[in-house]
């Protein structure tokens, strides 16, 4: 029995285990569907979505009934005294005659009831409790905006490193197949030693470029993996693939667009509603109570008989309230708010110079990435030229082993810097569509 108990165990080990290292296939939009799941920052926004909401409930709860029990045992051991006037106990005019009015044992029960019927700030503060919901709304898409920034440049530069290992695996098996090649020359005697010794030499060097190229690319997943939240020891395979080229792009100039500036909108409409609310705070506020309680009294040595008989009390009424003078307490705060108003106004209108100045710098990059672009792809076409040419004269023996590694090499590079450019222009349309407010 343990031995099977044992077995299983280690089934289930193994399984988990491969569970755990089997590789994570991931396109760009589920990487990002996966960061907008996973990440702190936005579990954290989506907390103060929660929590705005239940400042919401705090406020209404206010503005509904409030209801309190009460009870109360009181044991008067030593009874007050009180003194009346002979004639009023029948006896003699001008004397006093000490009594005691109440008992020893007394015990309360009762339930008030108030509502408050109408207070004008009472009303903009909910409104303004729901106002700073939609500033949490705001934030969390703010930070969505920059976690999708952030992971669709990290999945860039993921994809550029493999890319970039593959182009170099390419030109490591076509200088491997030459040097074979040239081997067999030199041992016919129509090659020499030199054309063999230069080839090794840049075999050893690809190898070496693509090892450190591959440990890059490792890297370059677990930034990715970690600004999606996730483990970076995961093994991922990307499916996606480098968008090509897109000269398109919209920079119609509209700082609306930008969750910045509908921050500070939000921001304004809640200063507004702060200046209201003291400015409200001058009306009576009119408040309704209701109570309902019973007594009950038992007197010395008759402490069972508490309880036995209840008497009851009841009231209700209306409380008005009028403020009359704060010292200037209200005055000042309105004040304050009308300050607020004005300073969120300066910083809205410098957010719609620094928004037009973001987007010209992001059209010029793009713009200067998209001729980086054109001129490394005629590059690339050129450098394909030359190898196939340097290709078939070493074939037909007028060329060098050293022409054919720099033809090589130059190839290699031209690729490489393609690609490179390929993701810079990707990059600055990125940068584009965030500045337009459009990513």
């Amino acid at each position: 029995m343990r031995s099977t108990f044992t077995f299983t165990t280690l089934i289930l080990t193994i399984l988990m285990y491969a569970q755990n290292t089997e590789p994570l296939s991931l396109s760009l939009d589920e990487a990002i569907a996966s960061a907008l799941q996973n990440q702190v920052t936005l579990k954290n926004a989506q907390l103060d979505i929660d929590y705005a909401n239940t400042q919401v409930s705090e406020v209404k709860a206010q503005g509904l009934p409030q209801v309190n029990g009460t009870g109360n045992f009181m044991h008067s051991f030593l009874v007050p005294t009180s003194i009346i006037p002979g004639e009023f106990a029948g006896g003699a005019p001008g004397s006093t005659i000490p009594v005691q009015f109440g008992v020893p044992f007394t015990a309360t029960a009762g339930v008030g009831v108030q509502q408050l019927l109408f207070d004008g700030t009472f009303f903009l503060g909910l409104k303004a409790a729901s106002e700073f919901v939609n500033i949490s709304k705001l934030s969390l898409e703010s930070s969505e905006i920059e976690v999708k920034e952030a992971v669709t440049k990290a999945y860039y530069m993921a994809l550029i490193s493999e890319q970039n290992i593959a182009q170099l695996s390419e030109s490591l098996t076509n200088i491997e197949n030459l040097k074979e090649e040239t081997k067999k020359l030199y041992e016919e005697g129509f090659a020499e030693q030199l054309d063999v010794d230069r080839l090794v030499l840049s075999v050893s060097t690809l190898e070496i470029n693509i090892a450190k190229l591959k440990s890059q690319a490792g890297l370059t997943k677990q930034l990715l993996l970690n600004t999606m939240g996730l483990e970076v020891t995961k093994s991922v395979i990307l499916t996606s693939k480098l968008p090509a080229i897109d000269s398109t792009k919209t920079t119609e100039l509209n700082a609306g667009n930008r969750v910045e500036m509908k921050l500070l909108d939000q921001q304004q409409r809640l200063n507004e509603l702060t200046f209201k609310r003291y400015k409200m705070g001058y009306l009576p506020s009119l408040y309704g109570s209701f109570s309902y309680g019973a007594n009950t009294f038992a007197t010395e040595n008759q402490f069972g008989d508490l309880g036995g008989e209840w008497f009851g009390n009841s009231s209700y009424g209306i409380a008005l309230s009028v403020p009359i003078f704060d010292g200037f307490y209200k005055k000042a705060k309105m004040d304050q708010a009308k300050i607020d108003i004005r300073k969120t106004e300066n910083t809205k209108q410098q957010l719609a110079q620094s928004v037009s100045l973001q987007i010209n710098q992001a059209k010029t990059t793009y713009d200067n990435a998209l001729k980086t672009l054109e001129l490394q792809e005629k590059t690339k076409t050129l450098a394909e030229r030359i190898y196939k040419t340097t290709q078939i004269k070493f074939k037909e023996g007028v060329g060098s082993s050293f022409e054919m590694i720099n033809a090589e090499s130059e190839l290699t590079t031209a690729h490489t810097n393609y690609l490179n450019a390929l993701y810079e222009l990707n990059v600055a349309k990125i940068d584009l569509n965030k500045a337009l407010g459009t990513l």
